[in-house]
């Protein structure tokens, strides 16, 4: 039985289990409050270098689940109860930069799965997907002889697990999603999980850019390479939609400043990926110069929720045309129940998206609202 239907048939005999004593639900409740510290602070912004980093917010989730369990207190309506605490439910929960992760796992949008493949001393392990029809997410642990606490012991020294992955190929349903092998990236899972990465696939639905959308459900052939070891590890992992709640809008909302158009063509929002379509048009009877495509290419766009909160950039993919540049975004929710979306195209020539935007980067008569409710 697999921990998908274990939870169900946990969750069926719950309510023939006696109640909870007073005693273990303050233990509970003293526990989770010690991992919280108290208060949860969902908008902390930790600091970033060019990388993308996550940290973990608790540090004893291990040692609770092996405190309680030892102490005999597994019963079905124990371990459903354990399992509402997010840091043991879902390890996407403790993904702090990622608010679309948070919101997955705090709302059981994650799927358990059992995918694993060993070589020799190495194995290879993913227990956990996320899938909104755009985002495809999983995590991966790596267990070795040369791999301790995050660190990977190769031929040149101690490196950091994320760096000693020499490539990550993603082949989705009968290898449709081929095309995308450029949508994805990896990153730490924080010092709570140091052996294990999160990597993320984006399945852009765009018809221009692949035949094919997402199904609801599809088998991905992930294959990957470590450094030093001259073998290709592949493992086959399951992916299911679980998000229902989905916004699909086309408002092709029009704002223009000076010589610049900006147009925001489609947006669609799950409860774990807002994705963007737009473009930005330089008003030019004659052909741009280099200096106006690189000015078009750093103009980025900037998304804020009604409560004012930067939603974090995933990732995009851009073309340019004539006097045209045309851009699919993909950026972390920030929470359900958000009922508008402001644009706002800013100048950034750093390369990387900034966690936070100074009022002189941003390109005055151009911001677009977008409503998400009737």
């Amino acid at each position: 039985m697999n921990q998908f239907d274990l939870d169900k048939q946990l969750k069926a005999e719950k309510d023939n289990e006696a109640p909870m004593s007073d005693f273990v639900r303050g233990r509970l409740e003293e526990t989770y409050a010690s991992i919280s510290g108290g208060k949860m602070n969902a908008w902390t912004r930790p600091e970033r270098s060019g990388k993308r980093r996550f940290l973990g917010t608790g540090a004893v989730a291990a040692v609770l689940g092996i405190t309680l369990f030892a102490s005999g207190f597994a019963s079905p309506a124990m371990a459903d109860s354990i399992r509402q605490i997010p840091l043991i439910g879902s390890l996407f929960s403790s993904i702090e930069r990622d608010l679309g992760l948070q919101n997955a796992a705090n709302e059981g949008l994650t799927s358990q799965v059992d995918s694993n493949v060993s070589y020799k001393d190495v194995k290879l392990e993913v227990t956990e997907t996320v899938f909104d029809g755009t985002r495809a997410v999983y995590a991966l642990t790596v267990a070795a002889p040369n791999l301790k606490d995050g660190m990977y012991d190769t031929d040149k020294g101690p490196v950091k697990l994320s760096s000693a992955i020499d490539a990550i190929t993603f082949k989705g349903n009968g290898g449709e999603f081929d095309s995308l092998g450029g949508g994805g990236q990896y990153w730490g899972a924080g010092k709570d999980h140091p052996n294990t990465i999160i990597v993320e696939q984006t399945l852009n639905p765009s018809p221009e850019r692949i035949k094919h959308t997402a199904p609801d459900a599809f088998d991905a052939e992930v294959e990957v390479k470590l450094a030093g070891i001259d073998h290709t590890f592949t493992l086959n992992v399951p992916f299911t939609k679980k998000t229902d709640d989905v916004i699909s809008l086309k408002p092709n909302a029009v704002k223009t400043a000076g010589d610049l158009i900006f147009t925001a063509n489609a947006v669609d929002v799950t409860p774990i990926t807002t994705r963007l379509e737009y473009s930005l048009e330089k008003v030019s009877k004659t052909p741009i110069s280099e200096q106006d495509e690189h000015d078009l290419i750093y103009t980025n766009v900037a998304v804020y929720d009604d409560q004012g909160h930067l939603l974090d950039r995933l990732g995009g993919q851009g073309v340019i045309q004539g006097n045209k540049f045309t851009m699919t975004v993909h950026y972390a929710s920030a929470r359900s129940g958000t009922k508008y979306l402001i644009l706002k195209p800013f100048k950034n020539n750093d390369g990387d998206f900034p966690k936070e935007i100074k009022n002189s980067q941003f390109v005055d008569g151009l911001d677009i609202r977008i409503d998400l409710t009737n």
